[in-house]
């Protein structure tokens, strides 16, 4: 590497003998004549650029090119011929259309347009939103204005993962999208989730990037695992850092729910730094959060206990002849409490806090390099509390500890750090980027308000049960040049990439995880000289008390890794522009994995446009997802509630004995193959329109097994003996259990127009899709389990759990002072599956079709002057919260909101403040 190094700065001084050249000017916008700050000027089929600063002015050193491009977000493009002059005043004019941004992802042409790409790409510009949506979170911005882009608030999620709010593309998983920043590939969450979206699957915690610190996001919704690599079998996400200097931006944002529940702040500052006179940056954010505990949505007396509560055995029975209402009702009036004291706290979000500290950083290297930085570090306290142990639940709870139960909670305190360096410039008219960026994520685990019941009264109740790391670090070289007098232009590109990927757990203290009431059960057996003598038969639990912290147990010893694993990556890419009209792309990419071994993957894409009324496009790409090492690794035990009553379960590793004895075999990549086709179009003056439909099957995806249950006498003894060591009666295991087709339908449209004085921009989205299972993969030997391998949940999870049809519609007007927003959002109809029991060999199920929903959200922004401006409005106008669970679910507990479409937090006014100095 430093070999290349030394190579680029040796050309690099070369070339700056030759007659320098520098151009500047300002940029000012056409309705008023006002400065126009941060608008970004290159050179085309160059990758030299900068930016304006606060005045709008720029300058920027001229080694090649005939062609200056002006571009920013919500103006249209402009391109300038290089004359004589070394001063230019341009004018930009406000965008009727939004396909001619430039764009990043998808492609490594330096001035493809989403207008003339080959492949669907969104261009979300984050300003507008950060000022008059209610949201505050990148992936609820995203939830609200992407119609193919899909996240719920992680409660829906357990333990660990409820910190989380983790996202999807086209309806398929969450590991099976891939997050870029700045075009570079980002590490992912630490933590394995269970429920929710991404059941058994690591992800990205996109929240870990302050939304002050974005300038926009794109959105690529098409496979390109030949271009990126592993992961983005969905689509890529590509988060672009702001660049903008000498303008400082302060917002604080709070809103609270319906009951005064759940109030949430957001609070962060924004500030560029410009280094030198030749389009250096340094752009700094620094962000802080709250989330205020939040009430189950609905009802006052939603989720409601309804069944015994000192009663012994109150989760395994209702009132009955021995045990009455009366006598409960009695008790509760003594006690001086009522049934409210024994709700669940959660329902909306965790009670949370976020710190974040971001940067953004290039520096010129004379005419035609740049050395860049980026990344930064963020810390998020987030607490979960659970399902309320009841004083009456014997075996989970010591009446000596807590007379009235107890409401667990888990502390996760989750770090997240990154930073990109790198050094990009020209040699021979190649340009050339070479990079290193490094990512770690870790989640502490500390249960607290708990106990480990079978230590009687000699258990703590605050415990710390272990942590868990993951991080990345990606070495990269990127190559590419544009051919401007081969056909009609040819970009071809090509680099390498090493990446080394660690994992680790490291174990709890032992009253988290332990068994206290374990003991070793002896036999005796005879010698050949007829001595007897005892052996050990193995271990039982006595008293039938709950091990470890109650909420999530924690990790033991037997469970620590510290595993790592290398992949080397070299690809291709060329995009050929055959005529004016017809665009021709593809690429070629192989990876080799010292975990997995070689996958090889391939994209063609194609683009012919007709007129500005009509072109039509698509592409056919092959993908893969390696499996996380986390997937590989990761054991847990944890409990479950079916029915209302609690299930203590084991999550075995992948590469444990009992998974091997069971016959289940080590993780495989998934393989993918997609398919797009669609049209672009501009049939009259303002308006513009995509329709994109795609076919993706996925092979092999890795999911968890339904649950073993430990009365089954047949399992091997290595499963038996794990039920025994953790005190659990359920065990789960990773599998590449079954494949999926998903089929889909993408439409948008945008029409900006004066109005009344005034500019109304109206925005439209749909995705229409469908999943369904192909195969299901049943290990030899296990036939009889084939609805245990891949039972009916996890089926429904990957179906019918993500709405078929999610519908976006948007309208701003803006005159005068005034900026009025308001939209919906359609979420279709969805059918959940819970499990009602264990039966063997096929567990019965209960099916709920929900509703479909419409979510409304209103603002209305002012601009006191040209610094301060405010905005008030409201998140679910009409506080649709979707349906409740069927009666039939729980008979012990009050129906509840389900919330699979969006999370339902019901109606949440919010009040904003912004500032720009």
């Amino acid at each position: 590497m430093k070999k290349y190094i030394l190579l680029l700065f040796l050309l690099v001084s070369l070339k700056s003998i030759a007659q320098q050249r520098t151009l500047s000017g300002v940029v000012t916008i056409s309705e008023d004549g006002s400065a126009l700050p941060g608008v970004n000027v290159s050179i085309k089929h160059t990758k030299q650029g900068t930016i304006t600063d606060a005045d709008g002015r720029f300058s920027l050193n001229l080694v090649k090119g005939t062609t200056l491009v002006f571009s920013f977000i919500g103006f249209t493009a402009k391109e300038v011929a290089i004359g004589s002059s070394n001063e230019y005043k341009v004018v930009l004019e406000p965008s009727t259309h939004t396909l001619g941004e430039v764009q990043v992802v998808g492609s490594r042409n330096a001035n493809r347009t989403k207008l003339d790409s080959p492949v669907p790409v969104d261009v979300i510009d984050l300003k507008p939103l950060l000022e008059s949506a209610p949201q505050v979170s990148i992936t609820q911005l995203l939830q609200y204005v992407s119609p193919s882009f899909h996240s719920v608030n992680g409660s829906n999620a357990g333990d660990a993962g409820s910190a989380l709010n983790l996202s999807q593309l086209r309806g398929l998983g969450v590991d099976q999208v891939l997050v870029l920043v700045n075009g570079k590939r980002r590490h992912k969450s630490s933590n394995i989730n269970w429920g929710g979206l991404g059941n058994g699957a690591t992800g990205y915690d996109l929240n870990s990037i302050p939304t002050a610190s974005i300038e926009r996001v794109e959105i690529l919704r098409d496979g390109a695992a030949a271009q990126y690599g592993s992961d983005a079998i969905a689509g890529v996400i590509n988060i672009v850092l702001s660049k903008s200097t000498d303008q400082l931006t302060l917002s604080s944002t709070a809103s609270t729910r319906r009951r005064g529940d759940g109030t949430t702040t957001r609070t962060n500052a924004n500030y560029g730094f410009a280094l030198g006179k030749t389009g250096g940056y340094l752009n700094t954010t620094a962000e802080f959060a709250t989330q205020a505990i939040s009430l189950l949505p609905g009802k006052d007396d939603a989720a409601l206990y309804l069944g015994p509560v000192y009663g012994g055995g109150a989760n395994t029975r209702n009132y009955d002849a021995i045990y009455t209402k009366e006598i409960d009702e009695a008790i509760l009036k003594e006690r001086g409490i009522d049934r409210h004291y024994f709700d669940r706290r959660g329902g909306g979000s965790n009670k949370a806090k976020d710190a974040l500290l971001f940067f953004n950083a290039a520096i010129p290297l004379k005419q035609n390099a740049e050395v860049y930085a980026f990344g930064g570090i963020s810390h998020r306290n987030s607490q979960f509390t659970a399902v309320y142990r009841l004083p009456g639940w014997t075996e989970r709870n010591n009446a000596f500890l807590y007379p009235d139960g107890f409401l667990p909670a888990m502390e996760n305190i989750i770090s997240d750090k990154s930073l990109a360096v790198g050094i990009k410039g020209k040699i021979h008219n190649w340009d050339v980027d070479i990079s290193n960026v490094y990512g770690k994520n870790s989640f502490g685990n500390v249960i607290t308000n708990s106990l480990n019941a079978s230590l009687g009264l000699k258990t703590p109740t605050t415990f710390d049960a272990g942590s868990y790391n993951a991080s990345q670090n990606t070495g990269s070289i990127d190559i590419s040049r544009y051919f401007d007098k081969a056909l009609k232009g040819v970009n071809i590109a090509f680099g390498a990439q090493y990446r080394v990927e660690t994992y680790q757990i490291i174990a709890g203290e032992e009253a988290s995880y332990s068994k206290g009431d374990l003991r070793t059960v002896y036999g005796l057996d005879t010698t050949a000289a007829g001595i007897i003598y005892n052996t050990k038969e193995g271990s039982i639990g006595l008293n039938g008390l709950s091990p470890g912290s109650q909420i999530h147990a924690g990790f033991r010893p037997e469970n620590q890794v510290n595993v790592n694993r290398s992949i080397l990556a070299g690809y291709a890419d060329v995009e050929a522009n055959i005529t004016t009209n017809w665009l021709v792309s593809g690429a070629l990419r192989l990876e080799n994995f010292s975990q997995i071994g070689n996958v090889t993957t391939y994209k063609v894409a194609t683009k012919y446009s007709f007129s500005n009324w009509l072109g039509i496009r698509g592409s056919h790409n092959t993908g893969f997802r390696a499996p996380d090492l986390a997937q590989f690794y990761y054991t847990e035990t944890s409990t479950s509630f079916q029915q209302g009553r609690a299930i203590d379960q084991v999550t075995a590793s992948n590469q444990s004995a009992a998974t091997r004895a069971l016959g289940i075999p080590t993780l495989t990549p998934e393989k993918s193959k997609g398919y797009t086709f669609g049209f672009t179009s501009q049939p009259f003056k303002n308006f513009e329109l995509t329709a994109d439909a795609y076919l993706v099957d996925v092979n092999n995806r890795v999911g968890n097994t339904g649950n073993f249950s430990a009365t089954d006498v047949n399992l091997p003894q290595e499963v038996r003996s794990l039920f025994v060591q953790t005190g659990t009666t359920q065990a789960k295991f990773f599998y590449n259990s079954f494949s999926t087709r998903t089929k889909g339908l993408e439409l948008t449209g945008s029409y900006r127009t004066p109005f009344r004085r005034g500019t109304l921009n109206l925005l439209f989205g749909a995705n229409f899709v469908k999943n369904e299972v192909t195969k299901v993969n049943t290990p030899k030997g296990l036939e009889a389990y084939r609805y245990i391998i891949f039972n009916d949940g996890e089926k429904a999870r990957v179906t019918s759990h993500i709405p078929g049809t999610k519908i976006n519609l948007q309208g701003t007007y803006k005159v005068g002072k005034l900026t009025y927003m308001a939209r919906a959002i359609y979420f279709g109809s969805v059918t959940n599956a819970s499990a009602l029991n264990a039966t063997f060999p096929q567990p019965d199920y209960f099916y709920q079709k929900l509703k479909p929903i419409w979510v409304v959200d209103a603002s209305v922004a002012y601009a006191f002057s040209k610094i301060i401006h405010a905005t008030i409005g409201v998140n679910n106008l009409f506080n649709e919260l979707g349906d409740y669970s069927d009666p039939k679910l729980s008979a012990l507990n009050n129906p509840s909101i389900i919330g699979l479409q969006n999370g339902s937090a019901g109606i949440q006014p919010f009040v904003r403040i912004t500032a720009r100095l």
